[in-house]
């Protein structure tokens, strides 16, 4: 019974041990405390960015008082998509261009992303 039981604990140990060495294969990077001194035409541009697996999921913006019909232009360019499906490493590496008509808005939104970036190198680590 007492080998039993010491095997039991052993067993125990071992998974709690395995699972906290396992680094995280999906997670969030939220920009909105990074990105606080970024500003926009109109003030800050949070983003969020999803990481499954290693690489980019999706980028979203979170809510900002940019003008809506200037922060459309960004989200329709490929700001938010040129980065989807690359590692973090790769997208680290991806120059985005700013969108003409949109250019504070665009540029603070790539900051963002960048910073982000930066932060998720960490974790993915």
């Amino acid at each position: 019974m007492k080998r039993i039981i010491t095997l039991l604990f052993c067993a125990l140990v071992c998974l709690s041990v395995t699972a906290a060495s396992k680094k995280p294969k999906s997670f969030v990077v939220n920009t909105e405390k990074l990105g606080k001194e970024v500003m926009g035409y109109a003030g800050t541009t949070p983003v969020e960015i999803h990481v499954v697996d290693g690489k980019i999921d999706k980028i979203v913006a979170l809510p900002n008082s940019e003008t809506p019909s200037f922060f459309e232009k960004v989200q329709a360019s490929p700001i938010f998509t040129a980065l989807v499906g690359k590692t973090v490493k790769e997208a680290s590496e991806v120059q985005l261009d700013a969108v003409s008509g949109a250019t504070w808005s665009s540029k603070a939104v790539i900051e963002n992303i960048r910073l982000g970036l930066k932060e998720a190198a960490k974790k993915a680590k």
